[in-house]
């Protein structure tokens, strides 16, 4: 079996977006549950407030998180591959 590797290797844009995706709403569930168990402290507002301003204890801001967590996900994905992809053939 050959290891070998090319250089010049792309990046896959369908593996970027899910990975990208998946990493913001594991941050955005971890950071709603810390907001609902320790509501006096305030650093994990700053986060969910990216993505919903439903109020913290509504089903809304589930919903708006973890939508927005896979659509910011893609668009990040998406953006770095091609960026990435693009300079990468120079």
């Amino acid at each position: 079996m050959s290891t070998r590797t090319s250089a010049n290797s792309s990046l896959d844009i369908i593996a970027l977006g899910w990975g990208f995706s998946a990493a913001l709403v594991v941050l955005f569930v971890i950071c709603l549950a810390v907001a609902l168990v320790l509501p006096e402290w305030r650093a994990s507002h700053g986060w969910i407030g990216l993505f919903s301003v439903a109020p913290m204890t509504s089903v809304r801001v589930w919903i708006d998180g973890i939508v927005f967590s896979i659509v910011f996900g893609w668009v990040t994905g998406v953006v770095f591959g091609l960026v990435y992809n693009l300079l990468i053939r120079r």
